[in-house]
């Protein structure tokens, strides 16, 4: 199965069941079951992002559109991040007054079936995307197991309240909501990054710099940049001023052959200057 169609099938899957989980959860006045459908809002939305990635990475951009697609991903990470800081948000404030002012009564069952029925959705997405190597795909598995713990919050809840304790349905709502900022919060930390163009976070921009500036024959190094479109590949640019005596050549060759070999950057534009 190839990642495109993996991706596939776990979006359809997590689709249907969000419908399901959202009309169970307004029709039993489950917060958790609501909460969990907002965290499996996210997922979904993740999932189509993901393969929407992956098929738009295999198109070449036009004439205007010179690194092609590439911050598509980013962009809708950015927005659905903003998007889940809300609906999390919301659940807060629900849960909140529902544990003041009064806890409707919520029947356990309902919400027992459905909260199994999701965790079996996540953990089998997760078992398709399983052998995919792709970060898109990964990125993917473990939204589905980070949901799967809303799906076991949700079971939990429906247990409790099958005992009589009418609090536990927004006790693990906030839980959930907990769960949600938690991985929107890197989300959107590290989509930041990207939209205002810092490096990766694993690339180490000072031993860069001082291994450009070590080389021999560079006598200045200025306009060093380091960034990333999609927040994986970095990309620099830089301009070396040569010291007198220097092969301009031999010295693009080496700073070239530097960047790839020990920092991974092989998407580089050296100016070397006389």
């Amino acid at each position: 199965m190839s990642t495109e169609r993996a991706l596939g099938v776990a979006l359809a899957l997590n689709a249907v069941f969000l419908i399901i989980e959202a009309a169970a959860g307004w029709w039993t006045q489950s917060l958790a079951l609501l909460s969990d459908a907002a965290h499996m809002l996210g997922d979904v939305a993740a999932l189509a992002l993901a393969l929407g990635a992956a098929v738009v990475a295999k198109k070449a951009g036009g004439l205007a559109q010179t690194y092609g697609l590439r911050r598509v991903e980013v962009l809708g990470a950015f927005v659905n991040g903003l998007l889940l800081l809300a609906a999390a948000a919301w659940i807060v404030v629900e849960a909140l007054e529902r544990l003041i002012t009064g806890i409707p009564e919520v029947a356990g069952l309902p919400v027992l079936v459905v909260g199994i029925a999701g965790l079996i959705v996540n953990l089998g997405s997760a078992a398709v995307l399983w052998k995919h190597e792709g970060l898109n795909a990964k990125a993917a598995m473990l939204h589905m197991l980070t949901d799967a713990l809303g799906s076991v919050g949700a079971i939990v809840a429906a247990v409790a309240l099958m005992a009589g304790y009418t609090f536990a349905d927004a006790a693990v709502s906030l839980f959930i909501a907990v769960l949600v900022v938690f991985a929107t919060w890197r989300l959107l930390a590290d989509s930041t990054r990207i939209l205002l163009m810092f490096a990766p976070r694993e690339t180490d921009v000072v031993a860069i710099r001082a291994d450009l500036e070590d080389l021999p024959g560079v006598a200045e190094l200025h306009d060093f940049h380091v960034w990333t479109l999609d927040g994986t590949e970095p990309i620099l640019s830089a301009h070396l001023v040569l010291e007198p005596g220097t092969h301009p050549h031999e010295l693009h060759a080496a700073a070239l052959d530097l960047l790839a070999s020990d920092h991974g950057i092989r998407e580089a534009t050296v100016q070397v200057e006389g």
